[in-house]
């Protein structure tokens, strides 16, 4: 089986396995990560190609906010790859889609670059204009608050129940500081400007007073 059939077939894997997710963790969330993860290799040339494209494509398949046990995931994602001439990657592969999330242990601990490549191009697409889009689509999906200003200090510290603009300081606000590789912090700058621009300007709409005579 050659390259360019091994990559179409995991497209279709990941399309059929992926159809219960939301749309910002659809099939377009993963092209978007792809292209951004095979940009930052082609700078900083630190894996091989074809095993980035892959395991960008096959990062998510294992989430378990929409796959449910994890552990089916990663036998699901090992069971493809073996069926696919892709068994001399799949130990590489699996052990990026265990520890790419924002809440696994610290990256350098591991020091595996091919990590770094795909955990800062799906960093990437969490922040900036995509990322703000994909946190309102997500929190609408859970049903979350869109902001609740009991619950965020003037500081930006959070406490109680969580809202979609608290998930801002939990999480995205960090992610710029965050980043594994040189290409993928220059990227991040604009993209972290992005939030800080949006938020200021949510924050004065929501606090919009006049004072009527």
């Amino acid at each position: 089986m050659d390259k360019e059939e091994q990559i179409i077939n995991t497209e279709e894997f990941v399309k059929a396995n992926m159809k219960g997710y939301d749309s910002g963790h659809d099939w377009w969330h993963i092209v978007r990560v792809r292209n951004l993860a095979m940009f930052i290799n082609e700078m900083e040339l630190l894996a091989d190609p074809l095993t980035v494209e892959i395991t960008a494509l096959l990062h998510d398949i294992a989430d378990s906010k929409f796959a449910g046990d994890s552990a089916k995931g990663y036998l699901l994602i090992s069971d493809f790859m073996d069926k696919n001439g892709l068994s001399s990657i799949r130990e590489q592969v699996i052990n990026v889609v265990k520890n790419i999330s924002f809440s696994s242990k610290s990256t350098k601990e591991l020091d595996d670059p091919l990590l770094f490549v795909v955990q800062d191009a799906d960093r990437l697409d969490a922040i900036g204009a995509i990322g703000v889009a994909r946190a309102f689509n997500y929190g609408g999906f859970r049903n979350n608050k869109i902001y609740d200003p009991e619950v965020i200090s003037p500081s930006g510290s959070v406490h109680g129940t969580s809202s979609t603009i608290s998930h801002f300081y939990e999480k995205l606000l960090l992610l710029k500081y965050r980043m594994n590789t040189l290409t993928g912090k220059k990227m991040a700058d604009e993209r972290h400007e992005f939030l800080e621009l949006f938020l200021k300007q949510f924050y004065k709409e929501w606090d919009f007073s006049v004072k009527i005579k």
